[in-house]
């Protein structure tokens, strides 16, 4: 009965409840001469900068933790790429350039974007894009060399790319 008597004046003050009003829109002006904003864009690396210091490394051979024209490794080698082109420090090593910047997608890569391939489950390789599906990297057979994403090997091995802003 109690029940009963709780029910019936729930639904008493459901009835009484008014129904929402209508909104009147205002009247709002709208300039036609608003500034169109364009998206910022993070300025990329000069890849002739890139390209001339690949130069003067190219054919060095690969040399795990090696900084030296007598050999040096990827990560040494991004590393002072992108020192000596745009004057920017990576970290050593490519556990923590992984870190760097904000991660791009395979296909909106720029020049200068680091791409990051996981050779093995313990083993990391990194380089620098260059364009036109190519990229610059430490081959362990051919040294300091240039290769193509699309390659079978490296496609296979990709993982990621970041962009390092500048």
């Amino acid at each position: 009965m109690r029940h009963l008597m709780l029910l019936l004046v729930a639904l008493g003050m459901v009835g009484c409840a008014s129904a929402p009003q209508p909104e009147v829109a205002s009247k709002i002006e709208v300039s036609m001469m608003e500034p169109v904003i364009e998206p910022e864009v993070s300025p990329t690396p000069d890849v002739n900068e890139i390209l001339t210091v690949y130069k003067e490394w190219r054919g060095t051979p690969y040399r795990y933790g090696g900084t030296t024209e007598r050999g040096i490794d990827c990560s040494a080698f991004t590393r002072e790429v992108f020192r000596n082109a745009i004057g920017i420090e990576l970290p050593r090593d490519t556990r923590s350039q992984v870190h760097e910047g904000s991660r791009v997608s395979k296909q909106d890569l720029v020049e200068g974007d680091l791409v990051f391939f996981k050779i093995n489950p313990r083993l990391n390789h990194v380089g620098i894009y260059v364009g036109n599906g190519e990229f610059i990297h430490v081959s362990f057979r051919a040294g300091v060399t240039r290769s193509k994403l699309d390659n079978v090997y490296w496609r296979n091995k990709f993982w990621q790319a970041r962009r390092i802003d500048i």
